[in-house]
Order: structure tokens, then sequence, then C-alpha cells
């Protein structure tokens, strides 16, 4: 196996095991094992149809979130089985950018003896609204949702109080409470990197985005030489974006999402473009930058503190119905990573 190969089935393992957590987290909130001890590595396994080193790998991550322990020769066990007060959960995806943010409010749901009951709504916005529906019916106290569009309208009128998450920023007149990340000012934090190495003439790409993608692209001003926005990037368009960027003397591009990021970073090390001496590459969002072939440098939203934040946002809207909404923006951070460097002098 080439050296390129080892990263990317690394990636690939890597995701499998983000995924399976993301299933057992769902199951804990949903109390799909009330007795409080989870299969056996052997039985998930089976049940998953995946590997025991994924499995362990997904566990692994758990118990680093503090969501389960290993009782040696016992097995595997649910951290918190406390009750108390039902707080719903809507997230869009359980695999991509959120788990973190609901590790943040299951934690600190628990740390209060509450429960989380989580709903993925998969971006449908007939899922969202049937979400809500039920988690009110369940007979939540509160509901902490990352709703969108349609699923919006009518949620003043609930008997319950919402605290949406990575919503709200991109309307400066929501009267909504929010938290959420200052993706403009995480885009403006990129800049600043690449002006303080020497570059000037900075393209940018982006997968289209109804929240974070505009706000990027606020942040960045009338700064990139060349902007090019899509619904989904193949490596054919990634080769086409580069030969562009080359053509414009781009030294650096700054990129939405990780996925897109690494789609340039492989086109321009196939094309024999070294990165970062020839162009230097930000990625956006930090989900799994550093598992690209050269690791790269990604603005990293504060994704679990979005989570621990909104159940404090929620439980002092609880505590006092009357007090004043809030609405809290987190500026994210830049992890520097081996994919920017100065700029190249002829």
């Amino acid at each position: 196996m080439s050296a390129s190969e080892v990263p990317a089935a690394e990636a690939v393992r890597g995701q499998k095991a983000r995924h399976l957590a993301g299933e057992l987290r769902r199951g804990i909130a949903e109390l799909r094992w009330p007795g409080g001890k989870l299969p056996t590595e052997q039985q998930l396994a089976r049940e998953q149809g995946v590997s025991l080193n994924t499995v362990r790998r997904a566990v692994d991550l758990l118990v680093q979130d503090g969501l389960v322990y290993r009782r040696q020769g016992s097995g595997m066990y649910i951290a918190s089985s406390d009750t108390g007060p039902l707080v719903g959960v809507a997230v869009p995806s359980m695999t991509y950018y959120f788990p973190r943010i609901i590790v943040g409010i299951e934690r600190e749901l628990a740390r209060h003896g509450a429960q989380m009951l989580l709903r993925s709504t998969e971006w449908d916005s007939v899922e969202e609204r049937q979400a809500v529906d039920g988690l009110v019916s369940a007979g939540a106290a509160g509901l902490i949702l990352a709703a969108d569009g349609p699923s919006m309208a009518g949620l003043e009128d609930l008997d319950v109080p919402v605290v949406l998450v990575e919503r709200g920023l991109e309307d400066p007149t929501t009267l909504h409470e929010f938290v959420g990340s200052n993706h403009a000012a995480g885009a403006r934090a990129a800049v600043q990197h690449l002006r303080s190495l020497g570059h000037t003439r900075i393209g940018y790409l982006e997968r289209v985005s109804p929240h974070t993608a505009p706000q990027v692209r606020a942040g960045l001003g009338d700064i990139p030489v060349l902007v090019e926005s899509r619904e989904r990037w193949t490596t054919a368009d990634a080769e086409r974006f580069l030969a562009e960027l080359l053509r414009k003397k781009a030294t650096a591009v700054i990129c939405f999402a990780d996925r897109e990021a690494t789609l340039l970073l492989n086109a321009a090390l196939a094309n024999g473009i070294s990165v970062p001496g020839e162009l230097s590459v930000i990625s956006y969002d930090d989900e799994v930058a550093d598992l690209s072939d050269v690791p790269l440098t990604a603005v990293s939203p504060a994704k679990f503190d979005v989570g621990r934040l909104a159940v404090e946002t929620l439980r002092a809207r609880l505590a006092d119905p009357a007090s004043p909404r809030r609405q809290i923006s987190l500026i994210p951070d830049l992890v520097v990573r081996d994919s920017t460097g100065p700029v190249s002098r002829p």
C-alpha cells in the first residue's frame, strides 16, 4: 500500500466509526437500552454490519465523551441513566457536523439530571415539522432545534420554549433565541492567517448551503480573486477550478467545506502542485480536515460549546420565562495544520 493510500483508508475507517458512534448516541438518547447496558461488541458488529475494530473505535469515541464506560469482564455501560425533565432535540444529521453539538447538549443535560429525546430529520422539512410535533406530544419541556424554512413557521406559537442551534445569525431580525457560530468571523480569521503568510491573491470555493456558506462569503467580502459555488463538487469540477486558480495567479484558497477542500487538495497534488509550497488551502468545518493526505488548516466552530450553551439558554428560559431573550454568537477557532505556509516568492 502506498503512503497516499494509508490516510484514505484511515479516513474511511474513521467515518464508519463516527457514523456508528452517532447511531449509538441516538440509541442512548432514545432509551433503547433501558437497563443501562449496551450489547456486546460482537452483537453490535453483527447488527450494524461492521468490523469489531469499527465497533471498538466507535465505543472509544463515546467513552471519550463520557457517555459510556467499560467494566472489565462485564461489558459496556451507559454512564448516566438519570431521569429528569425531558428536552426534545432535532437536528438534520447524525453523521456530520452535529454529533459534537449533540454531545454538548447531552452532557449538559445529564449534569442537571435532565433527559434528551433526539430526532434526526435528514434535511427534510416535512420530517422537521413532524419531529417538532412529535417531541412536543412526547412531553418535552423545551426544544433545541436546528430547523429550516417551513419548519420555523409557527415555532412562536408552541407551548414550550425553543432554542435554535446554528440557526439565527443569518437573519439579523430574528426574535428566536439561538446559539450559533459566527461563520463570517471564522472566515475573517482564515483570511487574516493567509495574509500574515504573505498571500494577497486568494480564491474561494463552496458547496451551496442556506446557512453557513452565505455567512462565510460575507466574512470574505471582496477579497477572493475567484469565487465558485456548486451544489455538489466532483473531481472534474475541482480540476477546472484549480486550473482557473492558477490562471488567476492565486496562491491560496479557502474552501467550504472539508470534502470540497479535500477534492481541491487532491487535484493539486495530482497535478504536481505543492501544498502548501505553491498553494495554501484552508478548509471550513474541521470535521475530517485532519485526515487529508496533507492535514488541512481549518476553521473549527466550537460545536460542543454550541450544544452546551443551548442547554444553558433553555434552562434560563424555563427558570424565568419573562427574562430577556438571549442570542449567543461564538467565534470559531482556526486550527493551523500542514496545508498553509508562506507565499512562495519568484
